[in-house]
């Protein structure tokens, strides 16, 4: 009875997953699983035989007139006939290696009606009579009868032309040929079209933003499809501006081992049972790297003291807690436990491949999930789920993303797959990009992109700078949509394309290591960092921000308020999980680009798997990106970046800031860099480079170590002309007894 009430509850469900049945490890039928092997191995079978009887190898009474009519039936296309039993045979074996395959019916019965095209084709090619029919010669009985039947309706010359036509037809079918001409002869005229009107030219813009699109994030759940992975379209258009498909590599497909997901499901079950938890795998579903198996918990039952039985549904938690004891008995190195699945009423435990499957972009950018975000500017592919689907993300209703995990999980390569992915689906007109890479060798590999703001920074205080300048760029944008009464980008956007005048690019602003911006300037990073995330995103300026230090010091509450979409990559603890999640669980990921998701509309975590992006590919797109706005927009490309000027503005500042700095710390009587960057709040490489001055001007004594005040060597100190020169009679040296006059 309990069972046929899990059974009814689990089709008003309507799962998506696949289901599966593991109980006591037997199936329903004995045989079920091997229907198809067997019929495979009949027709492969029967094919050899009637192969042997037609080239009359020692055939006996049976075969011999088993042959005998397949002649005088078919003639020549006797062999049409065993071709079609060995092609239904091989189809009906690979079920079983591909059980989400089917019998390609449709394209065997092609090759029949290719035969049977042939056969009266023969017959009248040969101009061959009844008797050689009866004989088995040409096209046979069957032959002769098509060739009379189309003689009596059209001369012969008319007749095998039409059956030579059809034949091709059939062919071209069967073989593909006539869809890839098709296609060709599609992307052919879309060319045509393409070079009648030629993309337009890339105006000469000031850096900003063009469109911010406000739609949700799309993301898979799991009410995704699920053990096939997501349909690609072929061909997908794309305008003769944009960077081609052909540039980056196709994707590799996972083979389904129906086998092994059942002895892991089984497993699951008797490790459960063991715990004394009563528990049914009815699903699962296979993602690139993991596979999310559906247990669905039972019922134990409780004598009550007047004799009755209560039935009490297993807690969650009770699954939730055996995630080690399951972990051992699939020999795991690490599995993850979703309790629940959103959207169901079953626990997914999440175990990893055998084999592994790369993610490319390329094959993202086909996929009907991206055709539906393919018109929004600042569309993200961010992997593929738990059950192959597409996950798809915008930046611009994000409108920030933070990105965290260990060093290998993935970070960088997600930073450059994201990059490569925008930079495939706008031109620098529409999108530009200002990069800061701490670590120096990340990001560098973008230096010479046309969307590239400048170059790629890597000194510390130029960094800050940059980020100074994205406020004062966030700030004149305003102005300007003030200015023109328009609420943000994309409205400004709109009335400019009216007026035909030059539209505003959106700008994303690319950190590969916050935690070395923290360490040297915190305040000032912080500052920055919120300032743009709390505002910025009316003005088209977005902030894609990576560490591998999830610590509180780094991700600080004021930034990850500011960040509610969220990656993390493997880390170390469950406590970093929850300082860039608020949950754990990002603890338990296998690394190589593994990660969880948060979608700032759905806020569970979804897992995927990211994208891999080889340095050819990257190399690919920035040459022709480079190439063509060369020829478009050559003097765009020769500008130098707007933050220039700040930075010279800086230097011009540092004799006023010498003597403000001098100054100070003869009042408070102590010098070190992290007091005079609090006290001026400037980066710490301003304030170290201060330090170096006052030392080189005789100021300060050489370093004592360990972060510890320097040794002030003047008491005095004034301005006595122009020249900023100080007065000998006016300096001692600490220590020595003089007058202070």
């Amino acid at each position: 009875m309990t069972q046929k009430n899990n059974k009814a509850q689990l089709n008003t469900q309507k799962t998506d997953l696949t289901l599966i049945d593991t109980r006591d490890g037997r199936f329903s039928f004995p045989f079920a699983r091997y229907r198809w092997d067997i019929f495979g191995w009949l027709m492969i079978t029967l094919a050899f035989i009637s192969l042997i009887g037609l080239l009359e190898w020692n055939t006996g009474y049976l075969l011999a007139n088993y042959t005998a009519f397949l002649r005088r039936l078919f003639g020549w296309g006797s062999y049409f006939v065993l071709i079609g039993f060995f092609a239904l045979g091989i189809d009906s074996l690979r079920i079983t290696i591909h059980p989400d395959r089917k019998i390609k019916l449709g394209k065997i019965i092609l090759i029949e009606l290719i035969a049977v095209c042939l056969l009266p084709l023969l017959s009248i090619l040969n101009q061959h009579s009844l008797p050689e029919a009866l004989q088995g010669m040409h096209g046979g009985i069957v032959g002769w009868g098509l060739a009379e039947l189309l003689l009596f309706l059209l001369p012969p010359l008319l007749a095998a032309l039409l059956l030579i036509a059809l034949v091709m037809f059939l062919f071209f079918s069967t073989t593909g040929l006539l869809k890839a001409i098709l296609t060709w002869l599609d992307q052919w005229s879309e060319d045509q079209v393409t070079s009648n009107h030629p993309a337009r030219q890339f105006p000469t813009v000031n850096v900003g933003t063009d469109q911010t699109q406000t739609a949700a994030v799309s993301a898979p759940t799991a009410k995704a499809d699920i053990n096939v992975k997501e349909k690609e379209q072929t061909p997908v258009f794309r305008p003769g501006n944009l960077p081609p498909l052909d540039l980056l590599l196709d994707e590799s497909e996972y083979v389904n081992d129906e086998q092994h997901i059942r002895h892991t499901a089984l497993l699951i079950e008797r490790t459960l049972e063991e715990f004394h938890i009563p528990a049914r795998v009815v699903g699962y579903r296979i993602g690139p790297t993991v596979t999310q198996y559906a247990v669905e918990p039972g019922f134990t039952e409780v004598h009550r003291p007047d004799g009755t039985i209560q039935r009490k549904k297993i807690r969650i938690s009770q699954i939730s807690s055996l995630s080690q004891d399951l972990a051992r008995a699939l020999s795991a190195e690490r599995l993850r436990i979703e309790a629940p699945v959103p959207g169901h009423s079953f626990v997914g435990i999440e175990v990893a491949n055998p084999k592994s499957t790369i993610v490319r972009l390329r094959a993202m950018l086909t996929t009907d999930t991206w055709q539906k975000f393919k018109t929004r500017p600042l569309a993200l592919t961010l992997g593929r789920d738990v059950s192959g689907a597409a996950v798809i993300a915008d930046l611009a209703a994000m409108p920030h993303l933070l990105i965290a995990g260990t060093t290998g999980s993935g970070k960088s390569i997600c930073l450059q797959a994201l990059t490569a992915c925008l930079i495939m689906n706008n031109s620098p007109a529409e999108l530009r990009f200002a990069m800061l890479d701490p670590k120096m060798v990340e990001l560098v590999r973008f230096n010479g992109l046309p969307h590239l703001i400048g170059k790629v920074e890597t000194d510390m205080e130029r960094m800050l700078t940059v980020l100074r300048w994205a406020l004062v760029e966030m700030e004149n944008r305003y102005r300007v949509l003030e200015a023109q009464h328009a609420r943000d980008i994309e409205a400004y956007n709109r009335k400019m394309k009216r007026q035909n005048k030059s539209e505003l690019p959106n700008i994303v602003i690319l950190i590969d290591e916050l935690a070395d911006l923290m360490m040297i300037a915190p305040e000032q990073t912080e500052h920055s960092l919120t300032r743009l995330a709390q505002k910025a995103r009316a003005t088209g300026i977005h902030l894609i921000v990576a560490t591998q230090r999830p610590s509180t010091d780094v991700v600080t509450g004021v930034i990850k308020a500011n960040f509610p979409a969220r990656i993390a990559f493997q880390v170390a603890t469950g406590v970093d999980s929850r300082v860039i999640l608020d949950v754990s669980g990002a603890e338990d990921l296998l690394g190589s680009g593994d990660m969880l998701y948060v979608d700032p509309s759905v806020r569970a975590p979804i897992r995927a798997q990211g994208i891999l992006i080889s340095d050819s590919e990257i190399e690919n797109v920035i040459d022709y990106w480079h190439q063509l706005y060369e020829q478009e927009a050559p003097t765009e490309m020769e500008s130098e970046a707007p933050w220039e000027e700040m930075i010279e503005d800086a230097t011009d500042q540092n004799d006023e800031l010498f003597e403000k700095a001098v100054r100070f710390i003869l009042r408070s009587g102590r010098a070190n860099a992290s007091l005079l960057q609090r006290q001026f709040h400037i980066g710490y490489p301003r304030a170290a480079s201060l330090i170096d001055q006052l030392e080189a001007e005789g100021i300060l004594g050489p370093s004592n170590g360990g972060g510890r005040d320097r040794d002030i060597l003047i008491t005095r100190y004034e301005e006595l002309d122009d020249n900023d020169e100080m007065d000998d009679s006016h300096q001692t040296v600490a220590g020595q007894d003089t007058d202070d006059a």
